[in-house]
């Protein structure tokens, strides 16, 4: 009886799982269409095919939704670090591979990446201070990445870390919004991912031989 009542909690368990990742899409394809504001808890529910208060054993709120989209995504990205810091490569390597992957990632989530940077700030209290703390989280280690990958070339930037970090940061981002993967003049996402990496890969080396221009 032990073994049964096992098997059906962890049922009960996978199938929650599934409803839970099932409203998950659906939410994170009408917020992308839709646009989060002109969302309602209803759409989401019309969509995956429940009444309304039956998303409310999933979530709070709307907002709750919106979070758990980005929680999600935060979960991917704290994958690449991962995979990124176990890697048997030197520094520039490694940084070289995270700008890439980076970039591939985000071609191949669009919806995502741009209902991330287009709605983000309407998460509010908690919410909005956990993903202001998992943004700084990725600027820090791309400073890091960085830093080591100079070290290992014997070089030292001039330029304020932080400054390199965010322009890096905007033109990988930045991709999102022009790339169109079924557009005629778009290249594969693999291409698009290497040409950025090797355009970046150029900004942060090139930083180390950057002059301050002279105080007048």
């Amino acid at each position: 009886m032990k073994t049964k009542g096992k098997a059906h909690s962890s049922n009960q368990s996978r199938e929650r799982r599934n409803r839970y990742d099932e409203i998950i899409k659906a939410a994170l394809e009408i917020f992308a269409e839709k646009g989060y504001t002109a969302t309602s808890i209803q759409d989401v529910a019309d969509a995956v095919g429940v009444l309304k208060g039956s998303l409310y054993h999933y979530i709070d709120s709307k907002e709750d939704l919106l979070f758990h989209i980005f929680e999600d995504a935060h979960v991917e990205a704290e994958k690449l670090m991962a995979e990124v810091d176990n890697l048997d490569a030197d520094p520039i390597e490694k940084l070289r591979f995270y700008l890439e992957a980076s970039v591939r990632r985000t071609l191949r989530n669009l919806p995502l990446q741009n209902l991330y940077f287009r709605d983000w700030r309407h998460l509010t209290g908690d919410r909005r201070d956990k993903l202001a703390e998992r943004r700084w989280q990725y600027d820090r280690y791309l400073r890091s990445l960085i830093v080591r990958a100079l070290e290992a070339d014997g070089l030292e930037s001039s330029m304020n870390i932080r400054f390199v970090s965010s322009f890096v940061i905007g033109g990988t981002n930045w991709v999102a919004d022009w790339y169109q993967p079924d557009g005629p003049d778009s290249d594969s996402a693999d291409e698009v991912a290497h040409s950025y990496a090797h355009l970046a890969m150029a900004a942060i080396m090139g930083a180390a031989t950057f002059e301050r221009p002279a105080a007048r």
